[in-house]
């Protein structure tokens, strides 16, 4: 199974989820920053997210997943996808 976060030089590198719609990059970063997470925008249809004080960049992963799920249920017409 790929992993969707990877090490860098013993650092978690943030994870890059590209949207269809650069409209809703603003929302997907304030529901990431809601939950504790950094999000910031990447481009017009990027947002970057990490979550610093995960224990391991497996549970960093598997939060960031968990949480796009959560948004991707409440905006269905919006395709969102880690850039892996």
């Amino acid at each position: 199974m790929a992993m969707a976060a990877e090490l860098v030089e013993g650092e978690l590198r943030p994870m890059l989820i590209r949207l269809s719609d650069p409209s809703f990059a603003d929302d997907l970063c304030a529901h990431f920053r809601g939950s504790g997470f950094t999000a910031k925008r990447r481009g017009s249809r990027t947002v970057e997210v990490d979550r610093a004080d995960a224990p391991s960049p497996e549970q960093e992963a598997r939060e960031v997943e968990l949480h796009l799920r959560v948004w991707r249920a409440a905006n269905p017409g919006v395709i969102a996808l880690i850039d892996r």
